[in-house]
């Protein structure tokens, strides 16, 4: 009789070392966690995307445009430089889709008056009008996304997706590092020195 194929399967390897990170010796829990929040990055991403599109513009150009509008009141001579960190954006990347808003006549640029070889960036009138007219849709479509959260929770989750935010890129270089021709045939020549 052959064998149950549960009882053949062979455990799979972890995907996580940190014990913080495993349950009981498991990264199930952890996997389902990541799992989770791709389905709510997911959702995120479409938000915004659907968000944009009902003033005209991407996702991205979205974000952008309301943080110019938002940082720039506490920010008064607000920069691409500092507006990419916020965003943890490329400065190049935020510097094409800014020049995109200033062409769409939502953004305005001016020398900044302390450094003539930087910008400092607003929003127009338009866009203000534009983003005040959106909160009829943003503001609930918002309370709906993040419904489950108390007030609690969301400080936590705010204290929390700030730390996370930060380990991106570095990541990202720590995979281009150990498998630098984008496959797995050359990692363990590339596996950083144990300790």
């Amino acid at each position: 009789m052959p064998q149950s194929t549960s009882t053949t399967r062979r455990r799979l390897p972890l995907t996580a070392s940190r014990g913080a990170l495993l349950v009981n010796g498991s990264d199930l829990e952890f996997r389902e966690m990541v799992h989770n929040m791709l389905a709510f990055a997911a959702a995120l991403q479409e938000v915004r995307n659907r968000l944009g599109g009902l003033i005209g513009l991407s996702g991205t150009q979205y974000t952008i445009l309301n943080s110019i509008a938002r940082l720039s009141r506490g920010t008064p001579e607000l920069g691409v430089n500092a507006l990419a960190e916020h965003l943890h954006l490329s400065g190049a990347f935020v510097t094409i889709e800014v020049n995109k808003l200033v062409q769409a006549g939502l953004v305005t640029k001016v020398p900044n008056p302390d450094d003539r070889r930087r910008v400092v960036l607003a929003v127009t009138e338009e866009a203000e009008r534009r983003l005040a007219e959106l909160t009829r849709v943003q503001v609930p479509a918002n309370d709906a996304l993040f419904e489950p959260l108390s007030a609690a929770d969301f400080k936590a989750l705010r204290a929390i997706i700030g730390r996370l935010a930060g380990t991106g890129e570095r990541t990202l270089r720590l995979i281009e590092y150990m498998a630098p021709t984008g496959t797995l045939d050359d990692v363990a020549d590339h596996l950083p020195p144990a300790v």
